[in-house]
């Protein structure tokens, strides 16, 4: 491998952009406030392990806990504000506040770049000194994801690493001889403890290999770097095996494909240009390129697999911002970023970025990335960007999109996604011009007791059989056109096969089940707002996430047909046939990423096998009225699901 310097921002660019650009200058402003805020922040020491970050989340409803470095022993949920103290949320607290040091640490390098500030060249030294002096009394601990020292794994203890020693490489020789010499020694023993650990295709080793390369860089140690990029696992690996050739990473959900896409960002920028090759970099800017094409019409991605439900484009400006610099050859443009623009407090440049500071938020371009690395003003017309997407099959990724005036309506039925796959082939989620959206719900922290609900399938758009969740399997596309797709999944001898069509008023959704031997068959299907279908209540058991569901009706069937809507305004109006011998069932839940309630019908069956067929006709255009409950005998509207 020949060795190339890190990509390093121009710090006299960034000044004049500061000087120049009203964005660039409420960037810095706000960089002071939070650097302010945690000036102090005392680093947890050796004496206690930390704990797994996920664990900082309710288990009523999944919000994530309050952290608040006053109170160490005191963590309120910032939904329901329930208090938990105690392990192993005391040890959470402390790898959050691990991370906030290594935040603070990027803001004092900044800071002293920017405006010389000797305030920032001491936070600096207080808490990478501390840090570096202390590294070896941290005893090796590990939950969930490998081993750490200071942090509980060795994924948390890399973001951590990459955090303080990005931030030192930026700050030049800002360090004492005393701490440097001692920063040098932790560079040594955070490389012999992570890169033993880097030994799969994954979001995790991406990290890994992104905190060994800085390790590598401040070293000097050219064989581990060339170890970083060309070894079975390195991140020529990781970008040409982990990215499907469309762009998309193969654990599918938005978040941890931009979480990867971060790590090897990060990776390049300390190692150079020689750290990965031509084809690689083209993939790395399609990975940037290829997440918007999913979107719905106000930007939301969808939050497939585990991954925080909250998830918009504008959420990962920074990505396509650092990408720009970081990718020169081959620059994917941020403007697709900022098409639905998100107020958003300053963002820091990956690793270690949260808890955020009291800043108040900034409009459009408002991160490091942007700052830093970022164009000078964003470009009108993106040089390399497919522009709006209609309708299309991603054949590596297992994903087909149908778009129409009407609805964005997606099918998968690609390829498992390992750990983090929920393992719902054929799911399918949609949102309509109307408003009204049927969405993947994501997770919570996995240590939640609510993730058991979010990953259930009674939580997703599927088919289950014999009352077990789908196994790890892959599906095939059978046909697909611009308005029309269907796809196959097949596991034990049974077949399921599923279309969706778009059709000039709405959509339509046909289920096929054959299975081996006659076995429990359900189906089931949500969106916004009760289901208004008459029905009377009933009791609904299983363990594919039943449990989760509140308010159960057993639903009128008339003529094999179930009719009705949901009760939130734009949705659609719903004929739903009903196989011989199942009942349907109506059902709320917790979890709609939009916040709305969450209406679940259901339909389960004894049986060899099942056609059920859906009909969803949207309101008319322009019409604002909410939707009412129509009699089950009524006609349904003239020209809609007649």
């Amino acid at each position: 491998m020949r060795v190339t310097a890190p990509y390093e921002p121009d710090w006299a660019a960034v000044r004049r952009r500061i000087a120049d650009a009203p964005w660039a200058a409420g960037v810095l402003a706000a960089l002071e406030a939070d650097f302010g805020h945690w000036s102090g922040l005392p680093l947890p020491g050796p004496e206690r392990p930390s704990a797994w970050i996920h664990h900082y989340f309710c288990d009523a409803d999944g919000a994530p806990l309050r952290h608040d470095p006053a109170t160490p022993d005191r963590h309120a949920c910032t939904g329901c504000g329930k208090v938990y103290s105690g392990e192993p949320w005391d040890g959470a607290w402390r790898a959050v506040t691990h991370n906030a040091a290594a935040a603070q640490a990027q803001r004092a390098a900044l800071l002293l770049r920017l405006t010389g500030s000797r305030p920032a060249r001491d936070e600096l030294e207080r808490v990478v000194g501390g840090y570096a002096r202390r590294y070896p009394d941290y005893e090796p601990h590990g939950e969930a994801a490998g081993t750490g020292r200071v942090q509980p794994q060795a994924l948390d203890e890399a973001v951590w690493a990459v955090g303080l020693l990005r931030a030192v490489r930026w700050a030049g020789d800002a360090l004492t001889p005393a701490t440097s010499t001692a920063l040098d020694a932790m560079a040594r023993a955070v490389a012999g403890l992570l890169r033993p650990q880097a030994g799969a295709v994954h979001n995790i080793p991406c990290w890994l290999l992104a905190a060994l390369a800085e390790c590598a860089v401040r070293l000097g140690d050219t064989g581990l770097l060339a170890w970083c990029r060309d070894s079975e696992f390195g991140a020529e690996a990781q970008v040409m095996r982990g990215f499907h050739d469309e762009g998309l990473w193969y654990e599918v959900n938005p978040h941890y494909h931009y979480y990867a896409l971060a790590a090897l960002l990060s990776y390049r920028e300390a190692a150079g240009p020689a750290g990965l090759s031509a084809r690689a970099v083209r993939r790395l800017s399609r990975a940037v390129t290829a997440p918007p094409m999913l979107a719905y019409a106000d930007g939301r991605l969808p939050a497939y697999g585990d991954g925080w439900a909250e998830c918009f484009t504008a959420d990962f400006a920074p990505h396509a911002e650092a990408a720009w610099g970081l990718l020169p050859e081959h620059r994917p443009s941020p403007a697709p970023y900022y098409a639905h623009p998100r107020p958003a407090p300053v963002r820091l440049w990956y690793g270690a970025q949260l808890p955020e500071g009291p800043a108040p938020p900034l409009t459009a371009r408002s991160s490091v990335a942007a700052l830093v690395f970022g164009p000078g003003a964003l470009p009108r017309e993106p040089p390399d960007h497919p522009g709006p997407a209609g309708s299309f099959v991603w054949p590596g990724a297992g994903i087909g999109l149908l778009r129409s005036a009407g609805v964005r309506a997606a099918l998968r039925y690609g390829p498992d996604a390992g750990w983090h796959d929920h393992r719902d082939k054929l799911g399918v989620d949609l949102a309509t011009a109307s408003g009204w959206s049927s969405l993947d719900l994501g997770t919570s922290g996995y240590g939640s007791d609510f993730t058991a609900w979010l990953r259930s399938p009674v939580a997703h758009n599927v088919v289950t059989v014999g009352g077990r969740p789908q196994p790890a399997h892959t599906g095939r596309l059978v046909a697909s056109s611009p308005g029309h797709l269907t796809a196959e999944s097949a596991f034990g001898g049974h077949t399921l096969r599923r279309t969706l069509t778009v059709t000039g008023d709405g959509w339509t959704d046909a289920f096929t089940v054959t299975l081996a031997a006659p076995d429990t068959i359900e189906w089931t299907f949500h969106g916004d707002g009760p289901f208004t279908g008459e029905g009377e209540p009933a009791t609904l058991t299983g363990d594919l996430g039943h449990e989760w569901l509140r308010d159960v009706r057993r639903l009128r069937t008339i003529g094999g047909l179930v009719r009705g809507t949901w009760d939130a305004r734009g949705a659609p109006y719903l004929e739903l046939s009903v196989p011989e011998g199942f009942e349907a069932y109506g059902a709320l839940a917790g979890g709609n990423p939009n916040g709305r309630p969450l209406g679940v019908l259901l339909l389960r069956g004894h049986a060899a096998g099942a056609r059920i067929h859906a009909r969803f006709a949207l309101p008319e255009v322009g019409s604002s009225a909410a939707p009412r409950t129509r009699g089950p005998d009524e006609p349904p509207p003239a020209g809609r699901c007649a």
